[in-house]
Order: C-alpha cells, then structure tokens, then sequence
C-alpha cells in the first residue's frame, strides 16, 4: 500500500500516526485508525497465561512491535478533526486508500496494510547509520536534482491519473482539496503549491463540465466563501459523475447565487 502522508514526512516518520480510508458511497464520511511502532520489540507472550494465548488466533504475541487500534478503522467527525488531533499530539496524519464500499474484510486487510507499511517506512528511517545526525536541507542534492525529481514526480501523477476511474479521480481531487485547506491553514507555501499543480494536473483528466479550474481557483481564496463555493463545486462534480442531471442544476444555481453576492 502506498501512504500519502498529508501531514508529517515519509523519510522520517514519528512512529505514531492517524491512518483514515475513504469509502466512495459514504460522501464526506472518513475511517480512521491509530498505528503505532513500538521503540521497543515487544513478547507479549510472557503476560499472557497459557490458557488465555489458545483464544488469541494468530496475534504475533511474540513479536508486538507495530499494530494498529482499533483493528478496522472507526468513522471519524471530519478532516479538520483529524488534522487538529494530529497537531494537538504530533502525530503524522496518513491517507491509507479509498474503497468503493465499506467491507469489513476490505477494511481490516487494508489496516493490515498500512501497519506494515508504515512500520517498513520506519523501519527504513530508524535503522540508518546516520539517524542520530540531524538531517540537513543542503544533504539533499543542488536545485537540478530537486527539479528532476520534482518532474518525475508530476510525470508520475498523470500516468496515475490516466489509470484511475472517474470516481476514483474525484475521491483524489476531495482529499487533495483537504490537503490544500491544511496547507493554506499553516500557510505552508511550498505545499500549497505542490497541491494546486496537483489538482491542476487531476484537471486534465476530467471532463471540461466539471469545472475543476473553478473549483480551484475558489479553494484557493482560502475564505469562508471560496471554501463554500469550493464545496459546492465539488458536489456537482460527484452528482455530474452520476449522472444527475437535476442536483447538478440546482447546484449551479447556488454556485452563480453565492458569485453573485459578491
């Protein structure tokens, strides 16, 4: 499983970090679970009496250094919940992936998944020779370097992007505009403008109906309008998904209303 870190750095990961999931019916409805990495290996084993270990199945008792809790991600009150809790106790804050429906199969592999991920990221970080040295901007290579990387990555998001559904590629385009709300929040620059080329990218690969320059343009106000414009935008693109004719409409209507407010 691939995680997108929204808040926190994937080189060098804190060890604890809320993981959410999306559920493509469930619109605006967000999973979440708490990972944890031990510092320390963990034999669970040695406090577990005999006849209580039979009843645990397959629980590495002897090896509990990464888990997640609860077990299947929990519905949550929001991104902006999430996003305040991780900053409250400096956690990371991860997208773990977005499924068409809640499963509680899917969603206890997907948990899987991100544990062993996430626990892979740091086993990766805390196990390098040079962890205990501070790591340094100037380490990370000339401009050149950085720009190439840079494009690779963009050239990246649009082969993703080509190979999405259009469900999918609104289910992208939702958390991205969260990720953007966050950014503008801490008035991270830098990611801000990672984000907007993002969306702007996702664009290209969506109908010219959906508006999502507009979209865009109106998240990026970073006030209470441009949010609401931003939102309202972003339901007609789902209900044009689906093919809604009438929701779209009346959706429009509100959308040149709230413009013309000034």
């Amino acid at each position: 499983m691939d995680l997108t870190f929204d808040r926190g750095d994937y080189r060098r990961p804190k060890g604890h970090a809320l993981v959410y999931f999306r559920v493509d019916t469930e619109a605006g409805q967000l999973y979440a679970t708490y990972v944890v990495i031990l510092p320390v290996k963990a034999d669970f084993g040695k406090y577990v009496p005999p006849f209580l270990a039979s009843h645990l199945g397959n629980l590495p008792l002897n090896d509990f250094s990464a888990f997640a809790m609860p077990p299947v991600p929990e519905p949550v009150d929001g991104y902006q919940e999430l996003q305040r809790l991780s900053e409250l106790r400096e956690d990371d804050l991860i997208f773990g992936s977005s499924m068409f429906s809640f499963d509680l199969p899917r969603m206890m592999e997907s948990t899987t998944e991100a544990v062993q991920a996430y626990a892979q990221l740091c086993a990766d970080y805390f196990d390098r020779d040079s962890v205990s040295a501070p790591p340094q901007r100037a380490a990370v290579g000339p401009p050149e370097a950085d720009a190439a990387d840079s494009d690779t990555s963009y050239q990246v998001n649009e082969v993703l992007f080509s190979l999405m559904s259009e469900r999918d590629k609104l289910a992208e385009l939702s958390r991205l505009l969260g990720k953007l709300q966050f950014a503008q929040e801490g008035r991270d620059a830098d990611m801000t403008g990672e984000v907007t080329e993002e969306i702007t990218a996702l664009s290209r690969h969506l109908p010219e109906e959906f508006q999502v320059p507009n979209l865009l343009a109106a998240a990026r106000e970073a006030t209470a309008k441009g949010s609401r414009l931003a939102q309202l935008y972003l339901d007609r693109c789902f209900r044009l998904s689906d093919g809604d004719a009438g929701s779209a409409q009346a959706l429009a209507a509100q959308i040149a209303e709230l413009q013309r407010e000034g």
